[in-house]
């Protein structure tokens, strides 16, 4: 109850100006709007001292006014609006991942990623649309999976910042060895994560409005789970030495 309503007065709080103080504030009626895709129409005027909306689209008359929450992942909006967006192109899967204190190369590893800012990332995402696999979590496969000459290699650079793209000259610059492992290791999560959530869907009980979203949340991230594993097959594909 009490996340509840945190949730209900902070997704519903908007920044406003007093003279020469940035508060937040609720803003009767144009909260109560519902969201819909699109784009921030929503800002405060400072000139004329007052909130302004403007319309995403054409609406008609007597039909129901929608706004843009954000770019939020359909998790997200669950959380702390209370609903799931079907159509989110904004959403998003994270994945917990990082590196074994058991591994013999973890400081290597854990130095590496320092490098880039990665250090202390324990939840990567994979996205519904654009590239898909984030420059977070490509970095860490790639690292995650280099044996100790590669990694060595790899520290020895100032910045290291090709780990984290996968444009053509960067790709050529890590080599297809290390992101033939690193995907591969990709899609096998991928693949035991999937196996889990239809298991887990089996199991599902008697229908109720949280449970209904629940279903919706999980058919979303199974569907960002089945895009990643296409995407992942092709690219291995392409790594694929050519007779």
């Amino acid at each position: 109850m009490v996340r509840w309503a945190a949730s209900t007065v902070m997704t519903r709080q908007n920044h406003i100006q007093l003279s020469q103080l940035t508060t937040t504030a609720f803003i009767p009626l144009w909260d109560m709007c519902n969201h819909e895709q699109g784009k921030i129409s929503t800002d405060f005027n400072n000139e004329r001292s007052r909130g302004e909306c403007y319309a995403l689209r054409d609406f008609k008359s007597g039909e129901q006014i929608f706004i843009f929450y954000g770019a939020r992942s359909n998790a997200d909006l669950f959380i702390h609006n209370g609903f799931v967006y079907p159509n989110n192109d904004y959403d998003s899967l994270s994945l917990v991942l990082g590196v074994s204190s058991c591994d013999p190369l973890r400081g290597t590893k854990m130095a590496l990623l320092k490098k880039l800012g990665l250090a202390n990332l324990t939840h990567y995402h994979l996205y519904k649309t654009g590239n898909i696999v984030s420059p977070e979590l490509l970095a860490f496969i790639r690292i995650f999976n280099m044996n100790k000459e590669e990694l060595e290699k790899w520290s020895e650079k100032g910045l290291p910042g090709d780990l984290v793209s996968s444009e053509e000259t960067s790709a050529k610059e890590v080599g297809t060895e290390i992101d033939a492992r690193a995907y591969k290791y990709l899609l096998t999560r991928c693949g035991l994560l999937l196996t889990a959530y239809r298991k887990a869907e089996a199991k599902d009980g008697e229908d109720s409005l949280n449970r209904s979203n629940i279903k919706q949340l999980k058919s979303c991230e199974v569907q960002i789970l089945e895009d990643t594993i296409k995407y992942l097959e092709t690219v291995l594909e392409s790594l694929q030495p050519t007779a």
